[in-house]
């Protein structure tokens, strides 16, 4: 059998995202998406920090990513044909980075955008809640530097990572007596190997199914942005 780790596969929309995982299932074949932070041990301790509700319950996530685009209507980045703009660009991260955190898929997209000249999204602002109240805000831009900064602010403390998508360390500040503290774990220079890691250990065994539910979320959030703006309609 062959196995695919597919890099950008939310370049695709939903039906096209669930008919790609229908056919892996039906040839048993595994599938995975690069999405770099899932991989990073970094985001596994966070992860496991999180679910120990020592910080108390999640209740809001801040996300900015914002990078600047030479200006060039051939590139790639301005055509709406192949996944130009911000949002599947870059947003896909800001979002997975939402979704992580969260304790459930959202079921509240909103959102507004400004468009560049070509028509893909040059700018946008995005607000996501789920059942349980979590919320979370995400600012994205192509023609303007953001710093690639991400915040999960539970009721006893927040967390706070600059240059999430490869991060490696993490900064903890604590709500009562605000103190702070720093986690390091894994290699931002790494980030390809962990990837690697990570795929070869679902083919073998299998174990990456909750991933893959990370992913087809982030990409149910990405379409229904892109329905809102009126792509879909």
């Amino acid at each position: 059998n062959k196995h695919v780790f597919c890099e950008k596969a939310i370049t695709l929309n939903s039906m096209e995202l669930n008919e790609c995982v229908e056919i892996a299932k039906k040839r048993h074949l595994a599938i995975n998406d690069g999405v770099t932070l899932f991989h990073m041990p970094l985001f596994k301790e966070l992860k496991k920090l999180v679910l120990s509700n020592s910080l108390g319950p999640v209740k809001m996530v801040q996300v900015n990513f914002g990078s600047y685009k030479e200006y060039d209507v051939k590139n790639r980045f301005f055509n709406p044909d192949l996944a130009g703009g911000a949002l599947l660009d870059i947003g896909v991260y800001a979002v997975s980075f939402a979704r992580w955190f969260m304790s459930s898929k959202p079921n509240t997209v909103l959102t507004t955008m400004t468009p560049f000249e070509t028509g893909v999204d040059e700018s946008s602002g995005i607000l996501l809640k789920n059942i349980e109240n979590e919320i979370a805000t995400i600012s994205l831009t192509m023609r303007a530097k953001q710093p690639k900064r991400g915040l999960v602010a539970c009721e006893n403390g927040y967390i706070e990572i600059y240059n999430f998508p490869r991060a490696d360390k993490a900064k903890i500040t604590y709500t009562k007596d605000g103190h702070t503290e720093e986690i390091v774990c894994g290699e931002s220079g790494l980030a390809l190997n962990y990837e690697i890691r990570d795929m070869e250990e679902y083919v073998t065994s299998l174990n990456g199914q909750e991933n893959l539910s990370y992913v087809c979320d982030v990409m149910d959030v990405l379409t229904e942005v892109q329905r809102l703006w009126g792509k879909y309609e």
